[in-house]
């Protein structure tokens, strides 16, 4: 099965899976041998996407050949790769450490020195890819990995795009929300700039304990990101310039953030930077074989880090904002706009804490009305002598009900649907006008009390909008989001019961 290991099984006669490492959206991410060279890897198995496996594994393998090609001491290397029986495979560096979103849950707050070292090191990574006209995209905690010697890797390079430095359009972008760039938001093209404000989105938490915006919301984090001021940074300690390199990677205007490492270490007052060779991107040439990398798919079910890296890491958890950890657990997908998000109660995708020892941010909780009743506004008794009627208080108002939320989800589906026909002039996808009907149907099993089958069809219109991110068909406005945002907090979990919508809902009925 596409993207499902067995342990002790071996790939192309050569790579063996010893142990599960992650899984995720994508597949699974397995501790292996090269039974060739004799030495630890981490492998990758590509989950089977929608459509025709083979074209999206073509397609990986145009995105991913520039990353593959990168060679440096500040990213993950990339051995191989293949397909082998119903398997696709990509082959990586295993790195022996931890990422630091586990980082920080097992240890706390790192120290503002090792902040500032982390900086410099991502920075260097940067400029790399950068130079190499490679984009990540993904910047984020867990995708930074610090290994035992220190060293910092960026992993997930699978993710990052080429065409941003050559003009291309419509590109995919992919993301989570709390370290997504304004111009990724709003539509533009990822930059430089833009992995540039995601790093500077990851020393903030690391120097903060939480990224520098959360909200109830999606919608309210991104919105964040658009309007907010900059929050202050209050742990710098001893690093000068520390806080300040981190307000000008958070700017608005990406002209504004630095563009280099040598920015970076000329912020920080630190030395000048030595071993000039871990700055010399080598780009090797094209190998004979494919380079696949694996994307995150669209809904992939929110589960563990799909880390390359060991860890040994049990502490208890730290206790973060709960918007944070729906965030950390529902994988954002950004396409201009962000595209899509899932969220699911009680299960995380990234490691659920990191709301470190400084009370900078209180947990945003939903509170609950125990107070008495308010007197309602009811008109004064006129003055006769025999009491009327006795007024009985009025009852708290309680949630919306369930009609009128299904009710206004169900308008919610079929205004999106009405946008994405709209936009089959520009997009013209045949993914799209099949997500389109699938929102439809969506809307009537809701109207019809079929919850269940509601969510599935939706579910299935986000995975078809999925298909069409990937090939560069669709790209959602502003207002496209802000529905699908909306409905994946109603309708993005999945069905109960046995997992099929259809026979819950005809179950139901019976």
């Amino acid at each position: 099965m596409w993207g499902v290991g067995v342990n002790g099984e071996v790939l192309a006669g050569r790579y063996r899976l010893l142990s599960l490492l992650g899984r995720g959206g994508a597949g699974e991410v397995w501790r292996g041998e090269d039974t060739v060279l004799a030495r630890p890897v981490a492998i990758k198995l590509l989950r089977a996407l929608d459509g025709d496996p083979m074209d999206a594994v073509q397609r990986f393998r145009i995105e991913a050949q520039a990353a593959a090609r990168l060679q440096h001491p500040h990213v993950v290397a990339t051995y191989d790769v293949g397909a082998a029986d119903d398997q696709v495979f990509l082959v990586m560096e295993l790195v022996t450490g931890t990422d630091l979103a586990q980082l920080m849950r097992a240890k706390g707050l790192p120290a503002t020195k090792l902040v500032a070292d982390i900086a410099v090191q991502g920075a260097r990574a940067l400029d790399a890819a950068h130079g190499a006209g490679i984009i990540h995209r993904d910047v984020k905690p867990a995708n930074l990995l610090l290994a035992a010697d220190g060293t910092l890797k960026i992993t997930d390079f699978g993710l990052a795009h080429t065409g941003g430095l050559n003009g291309a359009t419509g590109q995919v972008l992919l993301g989570t929300a709390a370290y997504i760039s304004p111009e990724q938001i709003t539509g533009g093209q990822a930059t430089p700039a833009s992995d540039w404000y995601s790093l500077g989105c990851v020393l903030y938490e690391l120097l903060e304990g939480v990224p520098p915006y959360v909200a109830d919301s999606v919608e309210g984090v991104l919105r964040q990101h658009l309007e907010a001021p900059i929050p202050p940074v209050r742990r710098t300690d001893d690093v000068p310039g520390l806080a300040e390199l981190v307000q000008r990677m958070l700017s608005k205007d990406p002209a504004q953030r630095p563009s280099s490492s040598a920015a970076v270490l000329a912020q920080l007052n630190g030395p000048t930077p030595a071993q000039p060779v871990s700055n010399a991107t080598q780009v090797l040439p094209l190998a004979a074989t494919p380079v696949v990398p694996l994307h995150e798919e669209l809904l992939g079910q929110p589960v563990d880090d799909e880390p390359e890296k060991q860890t040994a890491s049990h502490a208890a958890p730290r206790r973060r904002p709960p918007f944070v950890k729906a965030l950390a657990g529902a994988g954002v997908v950004v396409a201009g706009v962000v595209a899509a998000i899932l969220l699911r109660e009680g299960v995380s995708q990234e490691p659920p804490a990191v709301a470190g020892g400084t009370p900078t941010v209180a947990p945003t909780v939903v509170t609950k009305t125990t107070a008495k009743p308010r007197p309602t506004h009811t008109p004064t008794p006129a003055p006769t002598p025999k009491p009327k009627e006795t007024p009985t208080p009025k009852k708290t108002p309680k949630k919306t009900p369930p009609k009128q939320v299904e009710s206004r989800t169900a308008n919610q589906l079929r205004t999106l649907a009405q946008l994405l026909r709209q936009g089959q002039q520009r997009d013209g996808s045949k993914a799209v006008r099949e997500a389109a009907k699938d929102l439809d149907e969506a809307a009537k099993a809701l109207g019809e009390g079929k919850e269940g089958q509601a969510s599935d069809r939706y579910r299935s219109a986000l995975r078809r909008l999925g298909t069409a991110q990937r090939t560069d068909q669709w790209r959602p406005t502003p207002q496209q989001f802000v529905l699908i945002a909306a409905l994946s907090r109603d309708l993005g979990r999945p069905s109960y019961g046995d997992g099929d919508g259809d026979n819950e809902d005809r179950d139901s009925d019976e």
